[in-house]
């Protein structure tokens, strides 16, 4: 990172969660600082550092052993930002904004789906603006974007953003339909509208 940078990224981090990225993340701040992580993580998503990249630390220090990803997603041409995604998902930084604006109409559903999932995790004031493209992915051609799009709308989205996600209970798809509630619950909670909830089925 441009020593010019540094201030800019110089704020407090929240340590890593618990789960199975916790070691990983908090070897990879030991090693590079959190706010160099942040910034490598920011470039890796919107492109601007590839895998390899001088001056950049080792890819494998943030995606693991390859011979433990998913085999598709180990072949996804786009997996550098995936991989730039997931670090902030747990490893938030409020500059990473825009970043993750942008990331929710990446090509890669693996990365709109990351993002989405970065918008679920932090809820952060940062991101309220992503409630609009946040509710446009609910009718995305990728069903794991559609789900994740839910749940990040639960954390971001306005009241009226509980139409869309009542229209979502019925779904076939199982798995949304039970985020689309989970979301209802999270925006009767966030307005304090017990209304907004999901209606029992009996």
């Amino acid at each position: 990172m441009d020593r010019s940078q540094r201030g800019y990224w110089d704020v407090s981090l929240p340590a890593a969660p618990e789960g199975g990225q916790a070691a990983r993340l908090t070897a990879a701040v030991g090693q590079v600082g959190g706010p160099q992580l942040a910034d490598w993580a920011v470039r890796l998503l919107t492109g601007r550092a590839q895998p390899g990249d001088p001056g950049d630390p080792d890819i494998a220090l943030i995606r693991g052993e390859a011979s433990h990803l998913d085999p598709e997603l180990a072949l996804d041409p786009h997996l550098s930002r995936w991989l730039g995604a997931r670090v902030l998902r747990y490893h938030w930084h409020p500059r990473a904004a825009q970043a993750v604006l942008a990331g929710l109409t990446d090509e890669s559903p693996a990365v709109r789906q990351a993002c989405c999932r970065i918008v679920a995790a932090q809820g952060a004031p940062e991101l309220v603006d992503a409630a609009g493209t946040v509710e446009s992915l609910l009718g995305d051609p990728e069903p794991r974007v559609r789900s994740a799009a839910a749940l990040a709308l639960g954390e971001v989205g306005g009241e009226r953003a509980a139409t869309a996600l009542q229209g979502l209970l019925m779904d076939p798809d199982s798995v949304l339909a039970e985020a689309a509630e989970e979301a209802l619950e999270r925006l009767a909670e966030r307005h304090g509208r017990p209304d907004l909830r999901a209606e029992p089925e009996y």
